[in-house]
């Protein structure tokens, strides 16, 4: 749907830093951004988790960054066993 949800700075804030935890050299710190990422996701309306999707399929387009790949990839997982990867977007 096309309707605008306000979402507020500090949850803006807090998405952004996880997102750029993804690509942390720690796997532990990549792991627990990742599931963040699923937490802060899942209270979101549809429209936002589409959003957060876009992002961390951003962070895999660097074929060189294994620990973004790596990040992302268990940023996926964790919004599919939250069951929040729309089907529309598999395909990509």
């Amino acid at each position: 749907s096309d309707d605008l949800f306000f979402v507020p700075d500090q949850v803006e804030d807090a998405a952004d830093q996880l997102l750029r935890s993804l690509t942390d050299p720690a796997t532990i710190v990549r792991w627990s951004a990742a599931k963040g990422i699923g937490r802060l996701t899942e209270r979101l309306p549809a429209v936002c988790a589409d959003d957060v999707l876009d992002a961390i399929l951003k962070i895999c387009s660097d074929p060189e960054q294994d620990r973004a790949w790596h990040g992302a990839c268990l940023a996926l997982a964790e919004l599919a066993r939250r069951g929040l990867l729309l089907p529309e977007r598999l395909g990509e």
